[in-house]
């Protein structure tokens, strides 16, 4: 039996964790689960997952962006980055990934609320997009 693809969601908000889990692994992803930034790096160091979908706005205010750059920064392998925040409604500020890739060291850059069928499409983009490479 093939093993499942392993996707890590790393946010503070239990509800948002359990719902999406439920959504992820009913179209067939293993789900791993972190609720700090910390313990979510320490789970892609120790679990490998094949996708990070990641908070913005955890212990701190830029957590999630402090956590994408020390992936990026400090693991051999390339794991995609899926960021899921509310950050721009709570801030005003309009993020773009592709303006500033340093600060913002992510594959996809999602506004909550983000409709399950498009977190599940944005997840198999990104490891389709891994495949071709």
């Amino acid at each position: 039996m093939a093993e499942k693809t392993r996707v890590l969601l790393i946010d503070d908000d239990p509800d948002f964790i359990e719902a999406n889990s439920i959504v992820l692994e009913a179209s067939g992803f293993k789900v791993l689960t972190a609720s700090s930034g910390e313990e979510g790096f320490r789970m892609v160091r120790e679990r490998e997952p094949d996708v990070v979908i990641l908070d913005v706005m955890m212990e701190h205010t830029d957590e999630g962006f402090a956590v994408a750059r020390r992936i990026r920064n400090n693991l051999e392998k390339d794991i995609p980055i899926i960021m899921l925040t509310s950050v721009g409604k709570v801030t005003g500020y309009d993020f773009n990934p592709e303006e500033n890739p340093d600060f913002f060291p992510v594959d996809v850059f999602l506004e909550k609320p983000v409709p399950p069928s498009l977190l599940v499409d944005k997840v198999r983009e990104v490891l389709k997009k891994g495949d071709d490479q």
